[in-house]
């Protein structure tokens, strides 16, 4: 259904210009479920780091090592994930959705073989999934308040939001980095953008997460959640921006 992810080269650089391997080791990835080579060719091993039969980078594998040991029985269960950008879990999971979002689109809508939904208002019935994934979407949204609701109110008692999102470390205190009004985006510092889905760089960063973050998501679901770092050349899993984050919808969870 996806494409494999691609090696993207630094600004400026094209792909035949990054320098020789600075970091190379066998192992066994998650997602190739198997004997692994992993090389680095570049320092910053985030997006470095690639397995070479899957082309996945670090956060991707640990974030599946993670569902692995939280919900080692995820691939018999109703998986949505919202922007995905890897194949593995709609090749694996029998119960699999994936949704992107379009604001020009009627929620709800197909569109290119998938649903058109905004996490900040998601048109499923409640209680309708066992695990929902994003992947580094979060510093996407004007307003994660309303997703992190929303992404509740969809999961069914005991379900998980497992997810990744940039962490930064320097950060005592997460910001907004832009806000929308009528439609209309306000930028509150200078605008960076991420590779969106489809590769062309069109994401634009709204928040900036840092070491409070972990209390804000908590406050804004209304559970608790657990931040999971994995460090594991053995599979693959080494440099930055690895937290992997889990809330379990479960009444002794519940904060609020």
């Amino acid at each position: 259904m996806f494409a494999k992810p691609s090696r993207s080269a630094l600004p400026g650089c094209s792909i035949e210009d990054l320098p020789d391997i600075v970091l190379e080791n066998w192992g066994f990835c998650s997602i190739c479920m198997g004997a692994a080579h992993f090389v680095a060719r570049h320092p910053w091993l985030r997006d470095y780091y690639l397995c070479q039969r899957c082309g996945t980078i670090p956060r991707q594998r640990a974030l599946v090592e993670v569902l692995n040991i939280v919900r080692p029985s995820w691939r018999d269960l109703a998986m949505h994930e919202s922007s995905p950008n890897i194949w593995f879990f709609s090749e694996q999971c029998t119960a699999y959705s994936a949704s992107f979002f379009h604001p020009d689109t009627p929620l709800g809508a197909m569109r290119d073989g998938f649903r058109n939904e905004d996490l900040e208002r998601l048109t499923f019935p409640a209680d309708s999934f066992d695990i929902f994934v994003t992947q580094d979407v979060l510093e996407h949204v004007f307003h994660p308040e309303r997703a992190l609701k929303e992404i509740m109110r969809v999961l069914r008692p005991g379900g998980v939001h497992i997810f990744t999102t940039p962490k930064h470390k320097h950060l005592l205190k997460s910001f907004p980095r832009a806000k929308v009004s009528d439609g209309v985006v306000e930028h509150l510092h200078k605008p960076q953008y991420h590779d969106y889905a489809a590769g062309d760089n069109s994401s634009l960063v709204t928040w900036d997460y840092g070491a409070d973050f972990d209390d804000l998501v908590q406050a804004w679901s209304g559970y608790s959640t657990s931040n999971f770092i994995l460090r594991d050349r053995s599979r693959g899993i080494d440099g930055e921006y690895l937290d992997v984050f889990v809330t379990q919808k479960l009444s002794a969870n519940r904060l609020t």
